[in-house]
């Protein structure tokens, strides 16, 4: 579908005038605050007899005590003030207010820049140009992503720039519960709250899987499939293998030991990818995967037979800087964007099933050029890290929601490689076909340049895990 066939003259027209009227509204909300600093500059509320600008705004635009607040706070960040000598002093958010000013962002962008520079005030020794350089890119990420987008920038931002965060709080998973009552009639109600960011990761990724629809003729409401997920968990666990069966059930089963020269179950494979840890770092920090990936046209007879064990634990992927792991300091981040504290890290680091992402080893080859149209496990697990998710700029979909797509598509030669290849959900991957948006690799990331109608000048935006200055 070309551009000029899917929007017309009129349409553009249309587009235009929502588009200049829209940031001609930011530039007036601007204005507004310009007003209010005028207020106090001329001292009104103290004339008025309301002693306060919050409290004469009140009056004078029928507003809540927290909208008044909030301009009024708004206005202290980013409107240039006077010194008591006189002098013009520069706003508190520059950078902000700048692109405020313009009209290139709104209240909702404002509102998650100045709650994270408000938590950057707190942190001890914080160097001031670090401070600077956080707020000059929270607001360039403001005039190309929506609040929600940016938060998830904001959150790199403060991990970058407070790696150590808040103390962890050890009662945190020990406050998650779950509550079951039984009625009369037998039927069973539960409510659940998990606090700890890890053990809600685990549950959320475990329900997302297995209560997706089992095809286009499913028109099972989303309660109802998770209802029928616990179900399935439960029998799981109950089954051969599975967390509540009998120590000799997987026994009884046909469970085999290992054929001589094969590991032992929980054992990893032989030839298993180490992970390539810099700087030093203790390898025992991050064990050996706890089984190898099933290989079932290669596996001998005996392991071939055995059920189909249980799932076992979750696989939980947190990325971590190898140093900050060694060290203990600093956060992972976990598929959600959600941080997990250091300590939370190296702890399921002994405990969960951890796979190795080794870029560009012989052990986990990323180009498979010509040989498979779909992405191999590596490729995949390359992908979840480089792009986080859905790589179009600003969608927040999680990696388990999206397609890997070829930017140089394969049936027409494009090869099957990390380089060639994007995270894309379902909505942005047709809108990319559709032509409507231009996509590049530049210096091994993902742009995203707009159609003429979305933004004129055609700016590529970056795209993939949102990245803050190393």
């Amino acid at each position: 579908m070309s551009e000029s066939g899917a929007v017309g003259q009129v349409e553009r027209e249309a587009l235009d005038r929502f588009r200049e009227r829209y940031v001609a509204l930011r530039r007036e909300q601007y204005r507004l605050l310009e007003d209010v600093a005028d207020l106090q500059r001329l001292g009104v509320a103290q004339q008025t007899g309301d002693r306060f600008t919050e409290r004469l705004l009140q009056d004078l635009g029928r507003l809540d005590r927290r909208d008044a607040d909030r301009l009024v706070d708004e206005t202290a960040d980013l409107v240039p003030q006077l010194a008591l000598s006189g002098e013009p002093l520069p706003p508190r958010l520059p950078c902000t207010a700048t692109v405020y000013a313009a009209g290139e962002t709104g209240p909702g962008h404002v509102a998650v820049i100045r709650r994270t520079m408000s938590r950057l005030d707190k942190v001890d020794g914080l160097d001031p140009a670090v401070w600077s350089e956080s707020e000059a890119t929270l607001a360039e990420a403001a005039t190309r992503l929506s609040p929600d987008a940016l938060a998830k920038v904001a959150a790199r931002v403060l991990a970058y720039a407070d790696p150590d965060g808040a103390a962890p709080d050890p009662r945190e998973e020990r406050d998650d519960e779950l509550l079951i009552s039984s009625r009369r009639d037998g039927t069973l109600r539960m409510t659940a709250t998990f606090r700890g960011a890890v053990n809600a990761e685990i549950v959320r990724e475990g329900f997302d899987a297995a209560s997706t629809p089992a095809g286009p003729d499913d028109d099972r409401s989303l309660g109802n499939r998770q209802a029928g997920a616990l179900v399935e968990f439960v029998l799981g666990a109950q089954g051969a293998g599975g967390i509540l069966a009998d120590d000799d059930t997987t026994a009884d089963a046909g469970e085999s030991p290992a054929a001589p020269g094969e590991p032992a179950p929980g054992e990893p494979a032989p030839g298993e990818p180490e992970l390539d840890l810099e700087l030093g770092a203790d390898p025992a920090l991050i064990p050996q995967p706890r089984r190898s990936e099933p290989e079932p046209s290669s596996a001998p007879a005996a392991l071939r037979r055995r059920p189909l064990r249980s799932m076992g634990r979750p696989l939980l992927t947190i990325t971590m800087d190898h140093r900050w792991l060694q060290a203990a300091v600093g956060h992972g981040t976990l598929d959600s964007g959600h941080l997990a504290d250091a300590a939370t890290a190296r702890r399921w680091a002994c405990d969960a099933q951890i796979i190795p992402i080794v870029l560009g080893t012989k052990s986990e080859p990323l180009d498979v050029g010509r040989l498979a149209r779909t992405a191999t496990d590596a490729i995949r697990r390359a992908l979840n890290l480089r792009d986080g998710g859905c790589a179009f700029p600003g969608c927040t979909r999680p990696p388990r929601r999206c397609h890997a797509h070829h930017i140089h598509h394969w049936l027409d030669g494009g090869d099957t490689e990390l380089h060639n290849m994007v995270l894309l959900c379902q909505h942005h991957h047709l809108v990319v076909h559709h032509d409507h948006w231009h996509l590049e690799m530049i210096d091994g990331l993902p742009w995203f340049t707009p159609p003429p109608w979305i933004d004129p000048d055609q700016r590529p935006r970056p795209g993939g895990r949102p990245r803050v200055p190393t």
